[in-house]
């Protein structure tokens, strides 16, 4: 299904918006593009709400996964977030959804509490668990757990806009003629991908891997660029879940329902691209079991991701 010309050009806004305000320090690109907002940042709790628009749901209204991983993965990093300094960095280590099987369709509202971070371990962990619903519905349970990492060397770390940073919605809108190289490879990316969204979901193309069947699974490949990194330049954690899940799911086309997941984050996402590998655990009448390892391309380990598959409830 072919996106409409109308659509077509507010995505393009959206995502020239976008770069412009990833200039700023803090955010990143994806957090400007959906939109993202927080009306509540304490530590009794966050919330963090996404209105979904074409730019991130299919023909149908549906919210693409990968959007809802993103949320889930930067609302519970926000939760932890409170106990620390605004300029600091915080790093998943692991993450685990559940998923309830209702339709993301309408506003997006992650709820999440986190626990401070323990003086128990050399490098502080902090839990946080939430759930994220859509239209008011129920569509994920989440938890995981995070560290505060020191910032890579030469990256200067600040606030986001509900810490108190800078928010690039307020930084003037570029030109075209004014992008710079990655500016402009996202913009091609978008391009191509309102070419060959299929059912009109612009973000399969640019967050879902190129996945094949194997003997044993399932293989795919991800490209990397600005449009699913994080502030410190690396693929951000909830699209490489996603990219995991994607590539798991064709390893077990029998078991359509992805019903769980647990995330080991081993190291950073970086590179031009991120190959994945699924391996078939279990194989039953109703249930499967994958385990589904990332890598970069000097073959670096990057994620471990164990996922559970089901078999629809027979209607009637």
């Amino acid at each position: 299904m072919s996106i409409d010309p109308q659509t077509q050009s507010f995505i393009r806004q959206k995502v020239l918006r976008a770069i412009s305000s990833n200039r700023a320090p803090g955010m990143h690109f994806v957090g400007y593009y959906l939109d993202l907002t927080v009306p509540r940042f304490e530590k009794s709790g966050v919330e963090f709400v996404v209105e979904p628009g074409p730019h991130c749901t299919d023909a149908n209204g549906v919210v693409n996964r990968a959007a809802l991983i993103y949320l889930a993965d930067i609302a519970l990093a926000g939760a932890n977030r409170v106990f620390s300094d605004p300029n600091a960095r915080t790093a998943t280590l692991m993450l685990r959804t559940e998923f309830t099987g209702e339709p993301a369709i309408g506003t997006l509202k992650a709820v999440c509490q986190g626990s401070g971070f323990s003086p128990r371990t050399a490098l502080p962990e902090s839990f946080a668990s939430g759930h994220l619903t859509a239209g008011g519905r129920e569509v994920m349970r989440m938890s995981g757990t995070w560290v505060a990492p020191p910032a890579p060397p030469g990256r200067v770390m600040s606030g986001l806009p509900w810490e108190g940073g800078e928010n690039g919605h307020m930084r003037p809108l570029l030109k075209k003629n004014e992008l710079e190289a990655l500016e402009k490879e996202t913009v091609r990316r978008f391009e191509k991908a309102l070419r060959d969204a299929p059912n009109g979901d612009v973000l399969a193309p640019l967050c879902n891997p190129v996945v094949k069947r194997t003997a044993k699974g399932a293989a795919g490949k991800l490209a990397v660029g600005l449009h699913i990194g994080n502030r410190v330049g690396h693929v951000q954690g909830g699209f490489l879940m996603h990219a995991a899940l994607v590539t798991a799911e064709a390893a077990v086309p029998q078991h359509p329902l992805l019903t769980g997941a647990s995330a080991w984050y081993i190291s950073p996402g970086e590179g031009k691209a991120i190959s994945a590998r699924a391996t078939l655990l279990q194989s039953g009448r109703n249930v499967a079991v994958v385990r589904t390892e990332l890598f970069n391309a000097d073959r670096r380990r990057v994620l471990e991701v164990i996922s559970n598959h089901a078999v629809a409830a027979r209607q009637g």
